[in-house]
C-alpha cells in the first residue's frame, strides 16, 4: 500500500493537470525527481511564509504560487500522495529538523 501511494505521489508531482496547475507548471520543474525537497529538514522556519512551517504547509505554497493552483487539505489523497513520494526519495536521509 505505501509503494502505491508513492507511485501516485510521483504521478501527480509530475503532472500539471493533477496539481491544478493555471499555468501548465508542476512541482518537477523546479524539483527534478523530488530534488531539493529536503523533508527531513522540517518543521522549519521558512522566511516566505514568516513562520515555522510543515512540509504539507510547504507544498501547498508551492501549488499556490509556482504551480498557481488551489491549496490541497492536509488530509486530501493527493497530499498525503505527494508527502509519501516526496519522503521516499530522501528516505535513508538523516533528519536535521530545522536546518534551512
Amino acid at each position: 500500500e505505501t509503494e502505491k501511494m508513492v507511485v501516485e505521489g510521483s504521478r501527480i508531482f509530475h503532472n500539471a493537470t493533477e496539481l491544478g496547475s493555471t499555468v501548465a507548471v508542476s512541482c518537477d520543474m523546479c524539483h527534478p525527481d523530488g530534488a531539493n525537497t529536503h523533508p527531513e529538514t522540517y518543521p522549519k522556519f521558512q522566511a516566505q511564509m514568516g513562520r515555522t512551517v510543515l512540509l504539507r504547509d510547504m507544498i501547498n505554497w508551492c501549488i499556490e504560487h509556482p504551480v498557481r493552483g488551489k491549496r490541497l487539505e492536509a488530509d486530501d489523497a493527493k497530499m498525503r500522495a505527494l508527502e509519501a513520494y516526496i519522503l521516499a526519495q530522501r528516505k535513508g536521509t538523516p533528519l536535521n529538523y530545522g536546518k534551512q
